[in-house]
């Protein structure tokens, strides 16, 4: 039954042209939506023989969306039809999978994200080229569900996000999340005070968010809406298959200008070798699969659409809707990641220099007297979710050659430590800071420990970084350099989960140069406080970007 604020949309064979008839080649100049090299598609002859006695096996990471009808389709498909495989078919959230993928852990011999989005932001990360077995396998578009009693009304995406009760889920984690945002941005298309209208309307969307934890899993937030009303973005094949339940009486709707569709692309991403041209084969041989009379038609049972955005049968979902596509890759992605900025909140561990140099007097006060006052203003900026811990650092402050110590471990704010909240443990601590000043800058090795040991705690839920303040240039003759150090921290961080590094150079003995290069190793921004007064703010500043560029 279509949603009363949609609207018919006209699709042509161009839309989505041949999914498993050739392979195609997805190169670095990708942006946001899939792009093709030049030399378009490439063949790939299937060698699938005349019996298949000893299958191979190859792995596939699927969206948990469609990884359940991706295995269906698999145990109803031969081997021999397979390409002589058996596909282990895995449940992987598509952000996960990318991370995989990106830095070459646990990678699969195929992939099926539920958009080209991830395919594109793997490949920027990695610099390679990625085989499409299929450009799409299925398709599914953004709705907003509703009550059926309470279906409110809009005329566009952009007065979608300003809706009263708005769930959108972790922007991280899928599509989905980011799919309103999307779908506004395609409306604007280049005109910049649209564009700017978007922006603007993401601050208390973001604010909002940032005051939960997730919402990522767009099943909950359909629990949530139905048991406390409300408004929630999803896709309408989770829509329909949550219907199924009978749990709810819940309807789609879209505005009048069309939806951004979730395209499930197929991706060839075994390592290269001698298994990769085989795994093409399998890729192809699945895509064909899936695209037979009897896989569309349990994609179809499953909620999703054909590639070709047909729309579902038996009055299913919201009906005919036109396709929204974004005219600028570039604000796009900036778009989007200015607000995961603003809707995650932070999760950071702050490195404080307390060589002998902090104890120099700046005005009325020494520098790690300031640098204190700072610090716990800055403590009183953030929510209770927001996680924080606390190192101090100088040459061997740890003992040994560690130059380093733990002063507070990273938990939420408002945990409960021995009677006392992590926020008022940070103060404690702070505090003590001053009675620690003494010995040299160990800025490199606590660095890299540092990022490491944010990085071990990785949550996606949150933005991560590394926050240092320090007031000069790595003193430790024992540790490793500086092209050791950004050498390794670009070759560590994994680009589907960035940790950042925030610096913070207090006064102008801090070597602000190599400041500058440490955070940009990672993505992440620098500061310089040239007087004493300017640190409280720099500080404060420092915090709010936490997420970098």
């Amino acid at each position: 039954m279509p949603g009363r604020h949609s609207a018919p949309g006209k699709h042509s064979a161009s839309n989505t042209a041949s999914t498993s008839s050739g392979l195609v080649k997805y190169g670095v100049i990708a942006v946001v939506l899939l792009v093709v090299v030049a030399g378009g598609v490439v063949l790939a002859q299937k060698a699938f023989g005349s019996g298949c006695s000893d299958p191979t096996t190859y792995t596939v990471a699927a969206d948990p969306a469609i990884a359940d009808v991706v295995k269906q389709v698999v145990s109803d498909t031969s081997a021999e039809d397979l390409g002589c495989a058996n596909l282990e078919v895995t449940a992987v959230d598509s952000g996960a999978a990318s991370s995989a993928v990106s830095m070459g852990s646990d990678v699969p011999s195929l992939w099926i994200p539920d958009s080209a989005l991830w395919v594109g932001k793997t490949v920027r990360a990695t610099g390679s080229l990625v085989d499409l077995a299929s450009q799409s396998v299925a398709s599914s578009p953004a709705v907003i569900a509703a009550r059926k009693d309470e279906v409110p009304f809009f005329d566009s995406w952009l007065t979608a996000l300003q809706l009263k009760g708005l769930r959108i889920g972790n922007p991280l984690s899928n599509t989905i999340s980011d799919a309103a945002i999307l779908g506004a941005l395609a409306e604007a298309g280049t005109d910049a005070d649209a564009v700017d209208s978007v922006s603007a309307a993401l601050v208390p969307i973001a604010q909002a968010q940032a005051a939960t934890r997730g919402e990522a899993d767009p099943v909950v937030r359909l629990d949530e809406m139905s048991a406390d009303g409300g408004v929630s973005v999803v896709s309408e094949q989770t829509l329909v298959d949550y219907q199924k339940s009978g749990s709810a009486e819940l309807s789609p709707t879209a505005p009048p200008t069309g939806s951004f569709f979730l395209n499930f692309p197929l991706a060839v991403t075994e390592p290269a070798g001698d298994r990769h041209e085989n795994a093409k084969s399998v890729g192809l041989a699945l895509s064909d699969a899936l695209a037979s009379e009897s896989g569309l038609a349990a994609l179809s049972d499953a909620g999703f659409r054909a590639p070709d955005y047909t729309p579902l049968s038996d009055g299913r979902g919201i009906g005919n809707i036109t396709p929204l596509t974004i005219a600028d890759q570039q604000t796009a992605e900036t778009t989007l990641r200015r607000y995961q900025v603003l809707a995650l909140p932070s999760r950071a561990l702050v490195m404080e220099d307390v060589s002998g140099s902090m104890g120099y007097s700046a005005g009325a006060d020494s520098r790690i007297g300031l640098t204190v006052q700072a610090s716990n203003t800055g403590n009183r900026l953030f929510p209770d979710n927001a996680a924080m811990g606390l190192w101090a650092f100088s040459i061997g402050l740890g003992g040994g050659s560690q130059d380093y110590r733990e002063l507070v471990p990273i938990r939420r704010l408002d945990e409960d430590v021995d009677g006392t909240s992590q926020r008022n443990l940070l103060v404690q601590q702070t505090g003590t800071l001053p009675g620690l000043v003494g010995g040299g800058t160990g800025l490199y090795d606590t660095t890299l420990a540092a990022f490491r040991k944010v990085k071990e705690g990785y949550d996606p839920d949150y933005i991560n970084s590394v926050i240092i303040l320090t007031d000069g240039s790595n003193e430790d003759p024992g540790s490793i350099s500086l092209d050791e150090l950004l050498g390794t921290l670009r070759s560590e961080q994994d680009p589907s989960k960035p940790v950042i590094i925030v610096t913070i150079g207090i006064t102008e003995d801090a070597d602000a140069g190599v400041l500058q290069q440490i955070s940009a190793a990672t993505g992440g921004t620098s500061f310089l406080a040239r007087n004493p007064a300017e640190i409280p703010n720099v500080f404060v500043n420092a915090l709010k970007s936490r997420a970098g560029r």
